[in-house]
């Protein structure tokens, strides 16, 4: 067998490579596991990586600043691979994961998002069709997009008034190198507004990094935002670039960032007020030029009362704000947000478009959608597949719902307070929280994602807290 490296391949040979500009990462900590994919995989494609770790993963996409398909073990040493989907998701060029296991994966991680999943053992043939159509997905994903695209009338679909509103905000706010805070439900696209903002600004040429602050362990969330160099903590081979010098010259959107640790912070602060960031295990300032977006779905004045959030980072962050309204406020969006998306769905899945039926369309304009446009997204890819090509009505669109879903909860049933006993005085802030998301989580059958929808809380979140429970 030939002998690979662990770096980039460029292979000359008379396979018809894609395009170039794909990168493919196998993102695995079995030294032998990585070996075979990569030779497998390097016959075929021009660029293939491997990285042993999550967070290498991460800092190969952020530094590719392209398309890339992901193959990527469940287990990983700093992270699991739903972790490395979720920040996957939130970079600006498009990316498709292939998440390999081998055990079975329950229900809250079969639906953490949007990749195909895979058992191991892996066959060659089965490793290479997968990847194929990913990387198929990817190009079509780059090549369907023109300029005009990100404008906030295609990126923000409504004719509300609250809608309207927005879109003439954004110009205007896109103009200032202040930070802009944006609030609202998770779900309200946050981050397609910051996305509407970037390319509104005269930094519209430069990148656009997104990145979900929830979804890293404390321990690495400094290094993947400021970078670090070799040698600065075990498995640092090599100096990497972070999320900020990544966005030099463009904007930087930290999505979450309530949920970020109290003692990077302070560092966060610094940063922004300074304009430069400092490597972890260096001691050489980086200035970095890129405006700050920031977002957040739960009351970040409420955290910094309870000691959460400091409060001198609060104000840095908003100096400007937008508020993104919730669906159910949002008169007659449901309808033509589903009418766009279903188009939409239908290219990305290759199939045909198909439409809803009178029933289901009423019922999208009567249900109050607690998970905003991302539950409507949800619930709309899953009747488009399981349609069998005929009109979606509402059964599909209900199709393997748990009747116990908060919004279809009889009040005696809710989740809500179900099991939590606590005297005040007597226990800690931290433990009532824990409380709480037991109780939710007994209540939603152990299913992390429910619980968090149920809660207001990223799912990331409370895989977090529960391993910081079980610590």
């Amino acid at each position: 067998m030939t002998s690979y490296n662990a770096q980039e391949h460029h292979l000359t040979s008379t396979t018809c490579f894609p395009k170039p500009g794909v990168l493919i990462i196998v993102v695995e900590d079995d030294t032998d596991t990585a070996h075979l994919y990569q030779t497998i995989l390097a016959t075929r494609y021009h660029y293939v990586a491997v990285c042993h770790s999550g967070s290498e993963a991460v800092a190969r996409l952020v530094s590719h600043q392209g398309p890339a398909v992901v193959v990527l073990d469940y287990h990983l040493p700093d992270m699991t691979g739903i972790e490395v989907m979720a920040t996957c998701r939130d970079l600006e060029h498009p990316v498709a994961c292939m998440m390999v296991s081998a055990d079975r994966l329950n229900d809250q991680e079969a639906g953490c998002g949007e990749a195909i999943r895979l058992t191991k053992p892996l066959g060659c043939q089965t490793l290479l069709q997968w990847t194929a159509k990913l990387v198929h997905k990817v190009q079509t994903a780059v090549h369907g997009e023109g300029p005009g695209d990100h404008a906030p009338e295609n990126l923000l679909i409504g004719q509300s008034a609250a809608m309207q509103h927005l879109r003439t905000l954004i110009p205007r706010l896109a103009q200032s190198r202040s930070p802009l805070w944006l609030h609202g439900e998770s779900g309200t696209g946050k981050e397609l507004a910051a996305r509407s903002v970037h390319y509104c600004s005269p930094r519209s040429s430069g990148p656009f990094v997104a990145v979900n602050c929830a979804a890293f362990p404390e321990a690495l969330i400094e290094s993947m935002l400021f970078g670090h160099v070799k040698g600065a903590f075990s498995g640092a081979t090599r100096d990497h670039k972070g999320f900020f010098e990544a966005a030099d010259q463009g904007t930087l959107f930290l999505d979450e960032v309530g949920d970020m640790p109290l003692p990077f912070q302070a560092k966060l602060l610094r940063a922004l007020q300074t304009g430069t960031i400092t490597p972890v295990g260096s001691t050489r300032d980086v200035r970095v030029d890129c405006r700050v977006i920031t977002a957040c779905h739960r009351d970040l004045a409420q955290s910094v009362r309870e000691g959460a959030f400091r409060e001198d980072l609060y104000y840095r962050l908003n100096v400007l704000s937008l508020a993104l309204p919730p669906l159910r406020e949002r008169q007659g969006d449901a309808l033509m947000l589903a009418d766009h998306l279903l188009e939409s769905l239908a290219r990305e899945e290759r199939i045909a478009v198909c439409p809803l039926d009178e029933e289901a369309r009423n019922w999208i304009q009567q249900h109050d959608w607690p998970g905003n446009v991302r539950e409507l997204e949800n619930r709309l890819r899953r009747a488009l597949l399981l349609c069998d090509g005929k009109a979606i009505t509402v059964n599909n669109l209900m199709l393997n719902d748990d009747e116990r879903l908060p919004s279809a909860l009889p009040p005696s049933q809710a989740p809500s307070g179900v099991g939590i006993h606590f005297s005040p005085g007597r226990m800690t802030l931290r433990q009532i929280e824990d409380a709480a998301i037991e109780a939710t989580l007994e209540a939603c059958d152990g299913c992390i994602e429910r619980a968090a929808r149920q809660l207001g809380v990223a799912a990331s979140t409370l895989h977090r807290r529960r391993r910081r429970q079980a610590a």
